[in-house]
């Protein structure tokens, strides 16, 4: 029987550099507290950049249960996680990058929904909707196609292969096309950005970070369709590390400087 183990190199490796990325997600919003009055933290979104902090945390958390041998729980929280937590930060990241290029570019037009944006919160709104959304979508995932420890004989006739059954359910796939979609939004709204003024313009940086994330799964599942081994686990958590820190990195690291 093989799987995953915690000691491996590929193991360690992708260890240590969650762990990092954990570590820089609380220093960061350590730093965004300290510094919570002054205008970068406030052109990033003030109390909005904790949320999305929080989401980024909350996603690494899941890729811990991608190592060592497949359990119930894990199975059923290390996708889950992830999801959820990313479609929060996606949705954080769409919300603003609208509201900066609704407010330079359309609110004189249009001023009657800038009013009614602002007086009904429109940015919270859309976040817990689309948030609201997503845990919907892992819930029905988990109940119908509950993701189950599962044992792989077929492509290996002298192994065991030991995995979870997520990747192959329809839940799945419904929760990473959501993401898909939130991440071609935040894309969308992030270019019309592109000329807007410097202190408020992270269209080159957030646009890198989205591409990362479309690539980075685009290879998981060119990957997954050729090969079924132990280290699909470990391809499966590089894209989402890919993912998360690519957001992080793209967002959060020019306003840390």
């Amino acid at each position: 029987m093989v799987f995953l183990t915690w000691h491996e190199p590929v193991s360690l490796v992708l260890l240590a550099a969650n762990t990092l990325l954990l570590l820089l997600v609380a220093g960061t919003a350590g730093l965004f507290a300290w510094h919570l009055d002054t205008p970068v933290v406030r052109s990033a979104g003030g109390r909005l950049c904790f949320f999305m902090l929080g989401s980024l945390a909350g996603g690494t958390w899941g890729l811990y249960g991608f190592f060592g041998e497949p359990t119930l729980p894990t199975c059923l929280l290390r996708q889950g996680l992830f999801s959820l937590g990313f479609a929060i930060f996606l949705s954080c990241l769409t919300v603003r990058s609208f509201q900066l290029v609704f407010i330079f570019k359309f609110s004189a037009r249009l001023p009657t929904f800038f009013r009614a944006w602002v007086q009904n919160r429109g940015a919270g709104l859309f976040v817990m909707i689309s948030s609201t959304i997503q845990l919907l979508i892992c819930l029905i995932w988990l109940a119908v196609w509950t993701p189950l420890p599962t044992r792989e004989y077929k492509h290996f006739p002298q192994l065991v292969v030991l995995g979870c059954t997520e990747a192959n359910s329809l839940g799945f796939m419904l929760a990473v096309t959501y993401n898909g979609l939130l991440s071609i939004s935040a894309f969308a709204c992030s270019y019309l950005g592109k000329d807007l003024p410097e202190n408020y313009n992270e269209a080159k940086c957030v646009t890198f970070s989205l591409l990362l994330n479309f690539v980075s799964w685009i290879a998981f599942f060119t990957m997954a369709i050729v090969y079924q081994g132990k280290y699909l686990p470990a391809v499966n958590a590089l894209a989402m590390l890919s993912s998360l820190s690519g957001g992080f990195s793209g967002y959060f690291l020019p306003k840390c400087y």
